[in-house]
């Protein structure tokens, strides 16, 4: 494949993600990366993800009035504490087991989430404070290693954040102010190369326009639909990381 044909299809999947990412308030990088790790080195494209999640400074400047800035705390709090612990992983683990490890992860909770869509006794189940605590933990370390810790914030805040608009405008926030202390965590370690940089600005517009879009298209979306997204969300990009590391 030629180099103007692989950064057209790198374009492409960043716009999709993107789109996807913006209706949810996350999700671009669990969609993304298993395709992009195909095409390039794949910690080169976590740096790279890492550093366009920054860009979702936008969409919370468009959502800025709904953001739970309690809730922001709590999450950021405890993902900070788990995100140099997966930073500093980064140089040791084997990625392609911990996406697949990810994966099949995604896969049960987006099974899990459609199912309590349908079976309201589901919904009633809450997990502990204890438990909570540590998921976010856990988000921290993944978020880290391999920018998909998306998956284990979204137990989180299903129980502690009921309202769309809210749950779309706090992650949003949540991802970039975590975006940017992983990009200063990546420098300070080392880990961050030129290429890494380069990658991300050359899908800078893409990014952009997929957020625009997206956000657009979730101001359309009833509450339940918008459930509905985010779990299939949830479960493509599960399949997606199984897939890739077959």
């Amino acid at each position: 494949m030629s180099r103007e044909a692989l950064l057209m299809l790198y374009m492409l999947i960043l716009f999709s993600a993107n789109v996807l990412g913006a209706i949810g308030g996350f999700g671009a990088g669990l969609i993304s990366i298993p395709f992009l790790t195909q095409l390039f080195d794949a910690k080169t494209v976590i740096m790279a993800s890492t550093i366009t999640c920054m860009l979702n400074v936008w969409l919370v400047w468009e959502n800025r009035k709904n953001i739970d800035f309690r809730q922001l705390k709590i999450i950021g709090g405890y993902m900070c504490l788990g995100l140099p612990v997966g930073v500093a992983g980064l140089k040791y683990m084997s990625v392609p087991e911990l996406k697949l490890f990810l994966g099949l992860f995604m896969i049960l909770l987006g099974i899990y989430g459609l199912v309590k869509l349908r079976i309201p006794a589901i919904e009633k189940y809450r997990f502990s404070s204890p438990v909570l605590r540590a998921i976010l933990f856990l988000a921290g370390v993944i978020q880290g290693a391999i920018s998909s810790g998306g998956s284990l914030v979204l137990l989180y805040t299903q129980q502690e954040i009921r309202e769309k608009d809210s749950f779309r405008a706090t992650l949003a926030l949540l991802w970039t102010l975590v975006s940017i202390l992983t990009v200063i965590q990546y420098q300070i370690s080392g880990t961050l190369c030129g290429e890494a940089w380069r990658l991300a600005l050359t899908g800078f517009p893409a990014v952009l326009l997929g957020i625009y879009i997206g956000n657009k298209i979730s101001r359309q979306l009833s509450r339940q639909v918008f459930l509905y997204v985010i779990h299939l969300l949830i479960l493509s990009a599960g399949i997606l990381n199984c897939i890739s590391c077959l």
